[in-house]
């Protein structure tokens, strides 16, 4: 068992329209259902630290520390992320 990764198992209740929408997704790239729930949470976490770092971007008391020149602002405009 050496380089085994534990693994969660979860059972979701889909409505007719997500599922069909899952299976379509997996079909079209070919992955598992359990991959097609994978890519979904990686989007929506990358989502959530997008607009996490661009609220920050946008906070006036972290723009206003003198100590602080992260250059976040500009790294996220020229970002894939954007």
């Amino acid at each position: 068992m050496i380089g085994m990764k534990t693994l969660a198992r979860f059972t979701v209740s889909l409505s007719p329209e997500l599922a069909q929408y899952a299976e379509e997704v997996r079909q079209r790239l070919g992955i598992s259902r359990s991959e097609v729930f994978a890519l979904a949470l990686k989007r929506l976490r990358e989502s959530e630290l997008r607009e996490g770092y661009r609220a920050l971007a946008e906070d006036p008391d972290f723009q206003e520390d003198p100590w602080i020149d992260s250059g976040l602002r500009e790294t996220l405009e020229e970002s894939p992320w954007s």
